[in-house]
């Protein structure tokens, strides 16, 4: 579990695959839902793992949200989680912003290029050019 996350994230995807998750994160103890919640904290984060864990960490709130408030630990545990979450978030939205920055700053460099020929005359021959003009 904590050296080879990626195992631990595959099986958990294998058990959304087949349906079997919710059952297979159901009536876990207090020590077990703190292992849980501190792995899907953790790594939530992880780009390559984010998209199971978001699927595992909502399932983790709607079953074991009629426990809220009955275990210090666990409701730590969950306010990490809801951290690591928002964290996640106002990262996302910042990335978008500098995307889009980006994007302005590539549209205005992006040179429009016009192609005319020019026909220059020297010694009686006529001689044809391409010439490439920006704004």
């Amino acid at each position: 579990r904590l050296h080879t996350p990626e195992v631990t994230v595959a099986v958990m995807q294998e058990l959304h695959r087949r349906g079997t998750l919710r059952s297979a994160l159901a009536g876990r103890d207090e020590k077990q839902i703190n292992l849980l919640l501190t792995f899907v904290a953790r790594r939530v984060i992880e780009p390559r793992f984010t998209s199971v864990l978001v699927t595992v960490a909502d399932m983790i709130t709607d079953i074991y949200q009629p426990v809220v408030g009955q275990s210090a630990i666990i409701d730590k545990q969950f306010l990490k989680l809801q951290e690591a979450i928002g964290k996640e978030i106002d990262y996302q939205e910042e990335l978008l912003e500098v995307l889009g920055m980006m994007d302005t700053l590539f549209a205005t460099f992006t040179q429009k290029r016009d192609t005319y020929l020019e026909e220059n005359k020297c010694n009686g021959l006529t001689e044809t050019t391409e010439t490439n003009t920006s704004n």
